[in-house]
């Protein structure tokens, strides 16, 4: 089981770590690159650990994954999702979601978004067993490929 925890902008080393793991990791999975991030100051790191919420996982005090959720004129979207190869399938992605499904319930609205790359079908996989279903909407992002998004509703 993993810790998951909102980060703080005191907590901007920890999330640049994990950011830019998963940058090195996955960097088709991200609008963003490694040598971008990487050079971004302690500032933006705080900024980015400030924004609305952001949440770290960790299994035995190493931080292992990260997204966060972020409100876009009222709707609220999961985003920057991300989970260590070595802890994938182990169930953080449902903690993580949970987490972030909380949070927008407690800002008082009662759907969620996000979006997922169309090849990468084990996280669709575990976006639908928490809840989210596809809307049909796809966004044509980079190198050929398209966003699918989908939505939960929070009772």
């Amino acid at each position: 089981m993993a810790k998951v925890e909102q980060v703080t902008e005191n907590d901007w080393a920890r999330l640049r770590a994990v950011r830019l793991r998963a940058l090195a990791d996955a960097p088709e999975m991200f609008g963003s690159n490694l040598a971008r991030e990487e050079a971004f100051d302690e500032a933006e790191w705080r900024r980015r650990a400030a924004r609305p919420v952001t949440f770290l996982a960790s299994v035995d005090g190493a931080d292992v994954g990260m997204t966060g959720v972020f409100d876009f004129d009222g709707a609220w979207c999961v985003m920057g999702m991300w989970l260590a190869p070595e802890v994938r399938g182990a169930g953080i992605v449902d903690e993580l979601i949970c987490a972030c499904a909380d949070f927008v319930r407690r800002a008082g609205v009662d759907r969620v978004t996000l979006g997922v790359m169309e090849d990468n079908p084990r996280g669709i996989r575990a976006y639908e067993r928490n809840g989210f279903v596809a809307t049909g909407a796809r966004e044509h992002v980079r190198d050929g490929r398209d966003e699918l998004w989908m939505v939960k509703d929070l009772p």
